[in-house]
């Protein structure tokens, strides 16, 4: 098991790209959020040196301090001064950023999404999947940044969103048995034969669960929050926070089902853990050995390793944002 910490930080900058077309090449403000994640510093730690390294682009114009202010050059240059190897997320827009890991590869995301109805033929008798209903499907595109711009990935985008758009799904060539799993897999297909860059898709089925498809194969990952309390000091005094625990699964989808797991089965395996953490005391968890994120976050493993061999990572946010993650299997 491995352990990293994720800390973030966000900073109000102008810039101009000289290169783009467009709005884009005029002066314009962006809302820029990063996030960084390190298996060498500790939350609290991670989060000051970020905060240390944003503060001087904090209402900046950042052609001032860079020749060319995109993406890339940014998070390149935050972790440049960051002084510790860490794996950085620059969104600088809803819809938009870019991930740069600790090996100087660096990927360009996209979210976007579409609306249409589906039905999942081969689910048990009676499980609500079966009738037919419809979703606000999520999709983020994950592409080599080096090999891709961000227009270059909203192209190849635009033709698979005017298929899906508004259409009952099971009837599209391919996606008879639309599960995430095999809605991200039709995506991956098509778009690798248009973008070759394409390195990840990932559909969102809801707010709350989704499926990654890459060149390693599937990842789905299923979210709950819960409510609870945690020492604060010696004193004996309380905080607390409203949690995300977000499980990650990877492994290969079953050819009948086209599922990896149910979502709603891991929910319900999950469930004797939710109701111990929901609205108590961390300190009055039997055998916990720690009260930070890290260490809830070993304590729902241990309690979930038998039951789902396909556990590969654990989220663990106090807010939003900021928390722990420990990976347990082989998933990036």
């Amino acid at each position: 098991m491995r352990i990293t910490h994720l800390a973030t930080c966000g900073f109000e900058a102008a810039r101009r790209l000289s290169q783009a077309d467009g709005p884009a090449s005029r002066p314009h403000g962006h809302s820029f959020f990063v996030t960084a994640e390190s298996t060498e510093l500790g939350l609290a730690t991670l989060r000051q040196r970020l905060n240390d390294v944003c503060a001087p682009l904090d209402y900046r114009d950042l052609n001032s301090l860079l020749p060319e202010p995109d993406d890339l050059a940014l998070v390149t240059g935050i972790a440049d001064r960051l002084r510790a190897p860490a794996r950085l997320t620059l969104r600088s827009a809803p819809s938009r950023g870019i991930e740069l890991d600790t090996d100087g590869s660096a990927q360009r995301w996209l979210s976007t999404g579409f609306e249409a109805a589906h039905q999942l033929p081969h689910v048990p008798h009676g499980h609500q999947c079966g009738r037919l209903h419809g979703h606000g499907f999520g999709v983020r595109l994950v592409a080599n940044a080096l090999a891709c711009s961000d227009a270059e990935l909203a192209a190849a985008w635009q033709p698979l969103f005017d298929q899906l758009q508004h259409r009952y799904l099971n009837e599209l060539p391919g996606l008879a048995n639309p599960t995430s799993e095999v809605l991200s897999d039709w995506l991956w297909q098509r778009l690798g034969d248009t973008l070759p860059a394409i390195s990840a898709v990932e559909v969102f089925e809801t707010a709350t669960a989704g499926s990654r498809r890459d060149a390693a194969g599937y990842t789905i990952w299923k979210e709950q929050r819960f409510e609870a309390a945690k020492p604060f000091d010696e004193a004996g005094r309380y905080t607390g926070h409203s949690y995300l625990v977000r499980l990650y699964l990877a492994g290969k989808p079953d050819a009948d089902s086209g599922w990896l797991r149910d979502f709603a089965e891991v929910k319900a395996l999950f469930a004797p853990l939710y109701r111990q953490l929901d609205h108590h005391a961390l300190d009055t968890l039997p055998g916990i050995d720690a009260h930070d994120c890290a260490g809830i976050a070993r304590w729902i493993a241990a309690g979930l390793r038998a039951e789902l061999p396909e556990l590969a990572q654990i989220d663990l946010f106090e807010n939003e944002h900021e928390g722990a993650r420990l990976r347990l299997g082989a998933m990036r």
